[in-house]
């Protein structure tokens, strides 16, 4: 509840594409998602897409006064039928009309159905936040039409709100416009739900058993009502108690709903409990000793994690769930419970646990174990810090209201740039001009002299030509990313007419001021910015066996060396591997025109074929918009000689917890830590051969995350601020 003293920060619209009425993932997760909301000072209109007939799932929001229900059918009484549902056209107009009347702050909204008609009203342009769960799995090719959608939702969303990192990686690799705007909102959990008190261990050979949820075909309750029968005749007793009313129809298979109605009433040892709120449903379950999740082998490759599972084992209910990633990631390599699709898997589970006590309360006690990042207030936590990053007030504002414009030649790898600037001052447009300039100096020159301050990321070719066409009043920041290479163009450019200099290196900074006669209160340093909070994610299993280079090309990095620490690595272990990212020397457009470059990856590609042994040990992988999700599976990353403009990649795989290697050369302690320097291969290959313990390694990627934390977008700002206003 929002008190009196508590002003609301933002009005935000809440729809799920479920029925209030039954009780399945889809309406738990979205009265959860409205206690949530309430919780982060937020008013909340929670449109339904049925007519209120079993307030049961709504009794949480009772008493919440900053929680409105809009029941669609109101007032209408029998006029309309309890079935009825609002269709996905009629959901999108009633929302644009009560947006009209009230004006939201936020659209979270969740099924791929209505996401894709809200973004295409063009209504909610940067306020819809979509919940796109129904997404191919990830053995379908989406079609192309799909793909169409979910990048036209990604671009008109403010944030895109996902159930896991699985599904975070997914949206991004295939929807490159989602990038960088991914918030996982994992599944939630009661902050008081937990065990019974004074619950006695069963006896050895007697179990008590639950499944709450749907009845559907892919879930396996058909099968499920089998498992106390067939578990008597093994000798095991299993009273089975099933919660729940909704029974689907199987396209598939016509008959199944009767068969369905028919198990659940009539097979021995199953009790069915209809129907319950969920707080009745969770105190039911909570007399149980396991309780089943147990799916078809087709949905084990789903993105998400079940609800039902996560109360499970808050309730220190032992859950009986297939061996997916995202079990094995919750509970552990060696939990007793994990089953594939057959019925013997889980005869053979069960029975373990239920003739041995022990293994039974080892397994409830990995459940407990697991939950607690899954609980309410620490959801609350998450979902309120997202909202309030995507709120924050510009820090400067800038005088007569004109915009900042960011030049450049490849802005790709200036997102941080792009993202500090818009924290700093608000209003920033981005200018990607031909390096040539030829034919378009009017075009180019009356976008310059649009804007309020000028950054310019790419000194050569644009300062100079910048400093010489720079209109009165206007400020010109140029933003050295290094000075080896933009040395040349600073020379050329008119020094007096740049008002602030930003370097992304202090020894650069430093150097310049040596070499040129500038101000000091001109020259500010601001590292490399990098979305920290966004990169921040947990690393796969066998990561510390994965080495990675973000280059292919000499000109950028040496993989050569790459592939000789790759020899000394696989001598030590033949876990390791190597990981190319980059486009492969055959679809690079310009190489014909190297022949150096031909002539080194025809030596590097004779090498390998001499020994397929280690060519079998490296993977070459494209560079694609899903960057983050490549750095969970990265243990190592080797970084070259620093040649060039500093590389953000490279903090942002510190960012997310790979442990950087790279030569050892004046100022590479200071950028990358004091262990990334290294003096020799040898001395290479030894510091990574013997950090595999995971133990060990977890030290070393933590202080990675550290290190980055250098590099937050947060940490440049005052500097940035003083370039941009001069104060």
């Amino acid at each position: 509840m929002t008190s009196q003293s508590t002003p609301v920060e933002r009005r935000v619209l809440l729809y799920g594409d479920g029925n209030i009425n039954l009780i399945d993932g889809s309406t738990i997760w979205l009265v959860s998602m409205a206690q949530v909301l309430a919780r982060t000072n937020s008013h909340v209109t929670l449109l339904l897409k049925a007519r209120v007939v079993s307030r049961k799932m709504l009794e949480p929001l009772d008493g919440l006064d900053n929680v409105t229900v809009v029941d669609p059918f109101e007032g209408l009484g029998d006029a309309v039928p309890p079935n009825k549902l609002l269709s996905i056209d009629d959901v999108a107009h009633r929302i644009v009309e009560l947006d009209r009347g009230r004006r939201f702050d936020k659209i979270i909204a969740r099924g791929f159905g209505i996401c894709n008609e809200l973004a295409r009203t063009r209504e909610f342009d940067g306020r819809l936040w979509p919940y796109v769960i129904d997404l191919p799995e990830p053995g379908a090719e989406p079609t192309p039409e799909r793909l169409r959608d979910l990048e036209e939702i990604a671009l008109s969303a403010e944030r895109m709100l996902v159930q896991t990192e699985d599904s975070r990686s997914y949206m991004e690799y295939r929807v490159p416009a989602s990038a960088g705007k991914c918030v996982v909102i994992n599944p939630m959990i009661p902050d008081d739900l937990g065990p019974l008190p004074g619950r006695s261990a069963p006896s050895a050979g007697r179990l008590q058993g639950v499944y709450a949820g749907k009845f559907a075909e892919g879930w396996k309750t058909l099968e499920l009502c089998e498992v106390p029968g067939r578990l008597a005749e093994r000798g095991v007793r299993l009273s089975l108690s099933m919660i729940g009313d909704k029974i689907m129809h199987s396209v598939r298979t016509p008959t199944w709903r009767a068969r369905m109605k028919a198990a659940v009433t009539t097979s021995p040892g199953v009790e069915w409990a209809g129907g319950l709120s969920r707080d009745d449903a969770m105190a039911y379950s909570k007399t149980a000793d396991i309780g089943f999740s147990w799916r078809a082998q087709a949905l084990d490759s789903t993105h998400e994690l079940s609800t039902k599972v996560l109360e499970y084992c808050a309730m220190g209910v032992a859950p009986v769930v297939n061996r997916i990633a995202a079990h094995v990631e919750l509970l552990g390599e060696d939990y007793p419970l994990f089953v594939d699709s057959t019925l013997e898997s889980v005869l053979d589970a069960v029975e373990r646990v239920a003739l041995d006590p022990d293994l039974l309360e080892q397994a409830r006690k990995k459940a407990m174990d697991a939950i607690d990042h899954y609980r309410m207030a620490n959801t609350v936590e998450r979902i309120h810090s997202a909202l309030r990053a995507s709120e924050a007030r510009p820090r400067v504002t800038l005088e007569g209201g004109r915009p900042v414009l960011l030049v450049g030649a490849d802005l790709s790898s200036s997102r941080g740039v792009h993202a500090v600037l818009h924290q700093t001052a608000g209003d920033v447009r981005v200018a990607e001009w031909d390096p040539s300039l030829k034919g378009q100096e009017q075009a180019r020159f009356d976008e310059l002299s649009a804007a309020g301050v000028v950054v310019v990321e790419d000194a050569g070719p644009y300062l100079p030509w910048a400093t010489r066409r720079k209109p009165p009043g206007q400020r010109l920041v140029a933003h050295v990313r290094d000075l080896r290479s933009d040395e040349p163009a600073l020379r050329e450019a008119r020094l007096e007419e740049i008002d602030a200099f930003v370097f992304q290196a202090e020894p650069d900074r430093a150097a310049f001021a040596a070499a040129f006669d500038v101000p000091a209160e001109r020259l500010h340093h601001a590292p490399a910015p990098v979305d920290t909070a966004y990169l921040d994610r947990p690393g796969l299993p066998g990561r510390q066996f994965r080495v990675g280079v973000l280059d292919l090309r000499p000109a950028a990095a040496r993989p050569d060396t790459a592939v000789t620490a790759l020899r000394g690595l696989l001598a030590a272990d033949d876990r390791f591997s190597l990981h190319v990212r980059d486009d492969l020397p055959w679809e690079v457009a310009d190489l014909r025109e190297d022949q150096l470059e031909r002539d080194y990856y025809q030596a590097l590609l004779s090498g390998l074929a001499a020994e397929p042994a280690v060519a079998a040990r490296i993977a070459f992988e494209r560079p694609e918009a899903d960057l983050p999700t490549w750095y969970r599976k990265i243990g190592w990353l080797l970084v070259p000689r620093r040649r060039g403009s500093l590389d953000p990649r490279v903090f942002g795989a510190q960012a997310c917890g790979v442990v950087v290697r790279t030569p050892a050369e004046p100022g590479a302690a200071d950028l990358y830590g004091d262990d990334a320097p290294y003096d020799s291969l040898d001395a290479l290959v030894h510091s990574i051969a013997a950090s595999t313990d995971p133990a060990e390694f977890a030290k070393l990627s933590a202080a990675a995350r550290l290190r980055a934390g250098a590099h937050d977008l947060a940490a440049g700002g005052a500097a940035w601020s003083a370039a941009l206003t001069g104060k």
